[in-house]
């Protein structure tokens, strides 16, 4: 299939917003290897995308959301709602779920907090709460 001014838009943009994320990996010690697994493809499909020599799947345009945070529109059209799972659709609220500002309170005890990141969208949040003496 021939690619259209737009595909080579959105490829350049893509690798674009692609590369501090690749170069801090491998500068944090991560391979080539380890970084494109992340991206669901192989190290020659992430020189591909880096040097714009191919168009990303959706697979991979996914996958670099859920790493990265990175959504490209594509003529105009958003693609963060396609691949985030926000789209016109409304997701039910976990019952799990809280609304911050939150106050916690120990009288006479303590809270461990602990705090753990998922993915660069995502948080844990752990209270772990024991009574003293």
């Amino acid at each position: 299939m021939k690619r259209t001014e737009e595909d080579r838009q959105f490829g350049a943009e893509f690798a674009r917003r692609l590369r501090p994320f690749y170069e801090k990996a491998l500068a944090d010690g991560q391979t080539e290897r380890e970084f494109a697994r992340r991206l669901g493809v192989d190290r020659g499909g992430l020189q591909r995308y880096l040097r714009t020599s191919a168009m990303p799947s959706f697979r991979t345009i996914v996958l670099a959301y859920r790493e990265f945070g990175i959504a490209i529109p594509y003529a105009s059209t958003d693609s963060a709602s396609l691949v985030s799972g926000r789209g016109k659709r409304r997701r039910k609220t976990s019952v799990l779920q809280m609304d911050l500002p939150l106050t916690i309170e120990a009288p006479q005890g303590e809270i461990n907090v602990l705090i753990k990141r998922r993915s660069p969208q995502r948080i844990r949040l752990q209270l772990r709460a024991s009574k003293l003496g």
